[in-house]
């Protein structure tokens, strides 16, 4: 997703198309940290990536309407401190943590896709009532990714409050970085979970406040659910398994897409992928596909649990 405009990068993604350069620096945001993970000039040539990270200051984050959280100063200080001595950073992609967005399908009386304008007004009303009376400003993006009941054209739809967005952007600003591209963390690490899975299937991602599941289809993420995470993996699975059933449906024979399609979980030494694990065992499905395994000799010191670095990756990666 991107700041001209939040998603701008989405409707892109979701049709398949990564392909555009990008600065060489990622910066991921969560709750209590920002990593800088850099591909420097000799890293270009075949070198490793350099990962740095600094713990954000108590208050970092103030509350905002609609649930919506806002950067204080405290983030200027975290990027003011991950500046390469060395080198002038004018641009950078950042990752916010999923909980910052709201995402979900959205189905519009057909022909109203027809009219640019007529779109964005109706699914920036519908994806509105997700945060609440009087919803706070938007920016929002969106794709087409099908067809609801009666072949009304369905969206994905995410949106971040305004006020959220602008406090980060302002935090980079003040540095002289434009922050050109903004994504959840999910979306974003899903460009290294589609080179990995050998053709559709899930992203399960669970950074210690929400999980979130991505299905991807032809390389390309085409739904995006996020929950409030659970401290019982067995109902994190339950997740899943819900979301699994909504994206891909299930006929009542065989396996379901919870046993049947490809997954990937991040973090992989999770209780969670250790559950989803044991479940497929159990019940004669998949066995998780790896996304560590896939990035061997990539250069990145990767510590178990340890997902920034990875969602910075793929910051990096998306626009391959």
């Amino acid at each position: 997703m991107s700041t001209d405009g939040l998603l701008a990068r989405l409707g892109s993604a979701l049709v398949g198309s990564w392909r555009y350069r990008r600065p060489p620096h990622a910066f991921v945001l969560t709750e209590e940290r920002l990593v800088h993970v850099a591909s420097p000039r000799e890293a270009r040539a075949g070198g490793g990536l350099a990962v740095r990270s600094r713990d954000l200051p108590p208050g970092t984050f103030l509350a905002a309407p609609g649930g919506a959280r806002v950067a204080g100063p405290g983030l200027a200080q975290a990027v003011a401190a991950l500046l390469p001595p060395n080198e002038r950073l004018a641009a950078a992609s950042l990752a916010v943590p999923d909980a910052f967005v709201k995402a979900a399908p959205v189905d519009v009386e057909p022909g109203v896709e027809k009219n640019p304008k007529e779109l964005a007004e109706v699914l920036r009303w519908k994806v509105g009532r997700l945060w609440g009376e009087p919803a706070p400003a938007l920016r929002i993006g969106w794709c087409r990714v099908g067809q609801g009941a009666g072949g009304a054209p369905r969206y994905l739809v995410v949106s971040a409050a305004e006020e959220a967005v602008a406090s980060c952007e302002a935090a980079f600003g003040a540095h002289g970085i434009r922050i050109g591209a903004l994504e959840p963390a999910s979306l974003a690490l899903s460009a290294l979970a589609a080179k990995a899975l050998p053709a559709s299937g899930f992203l399960v991602f669970a950074d210690g406040t929400t999980v979130s599941t991505v299905w991807l289809e032809g390389g390309a993420p085409r739904f995006l659910r996020t929950r409030a995470a659970s401290s019982d993996p067995d109902e994190a699975l339950q997740e899943f398994r819900l979301a699994a059933t909504f994206v891909v449906g299930a006929d009542g024979e065989g396996p379901g897409p919870d046993l049947a399609a490809d997954v990937i979980v991040v973090p992989e030494a999770s209780e969670l992928a250790g559950r989803l694990r044991d479940f497929r065992r159990e019940n004669g499905g998949k066995e998780p596909v790896s996304l560590l395994a896939s990035l061997a000799g990539r250069g990145l010191p990767v510590r178990p649990g340890d997902t920034p670095p990875l969602v910075g990756l793929g910051l990096l990666e998306g626009a391959e």
